[in-house]
């Protein structure tokens, strides 16, 4: 049983990752400069904030599970490393979880009249993606590594 939530909580991490990857790939295969890119971006940022929110939701029940199954393994004793890289996975989820709640209104900000608005709100939402895709390589790492503690 660990184990298989072990993986289900690191497969949501990468579905995260993953949603975010698609859609700097999808970005970068349309360009924002034209109209056709923007409409792309409006089409598919509303999924992948979705997707990420879904993720991060899994990634939290399923922390708390793995926190609790480790806890009774080790009668809740746990090392200092355990808890200080537990505390940069938590970290890492809250940089992420900002990030996500800057897609949203990043996201809203694509159907706006301004053109310039548009523009800056679809390099935001390529930002953001791409830092969620950082802190989440950085929490799987992290989470590896936990595996050894």
């Amino acid at each position: 049983m660990r184990t298989t939530i072990l993986w289900l909580h690191a497969l949501g991490g990468v579905a995260w990752i993953g949603a975010a990857a698609v859609f700097l790939i999808a970005s970068s295969a349309v360009g924002i400069e034209d109209e056709e890119g923007l409409a792309t971006m409006r089409r598919i940022a509303p999924a992948i904030n979705r997707i990420g929110l879904a993720a991060m939701l899994f990634i939290v029940v399923s922390g708390i599970v793995n926190i609790y199954i480790a806890g009774t393994m080790r009668r809740f004793a746990f090392s200092n490393a355990f808890v200080e890289l537990l505390a940069l996975k938590i970290a890492a989820l809250s940089a992420m979880y900002v990030l996500l709640s800057l897609s949203w209104r990043a996201e809203a900000n694509l159907a706006s009249s301004d053109d310039s608005q548009n523009h800056r709100a679809a390099r935001r939402l390529i930002m953001f993606n791409l830092a969620i895709i950082g802190f989440g390589g950085i929490a799987l790492l992290l989470g590896l590594w936990l595996l050894g503690t």
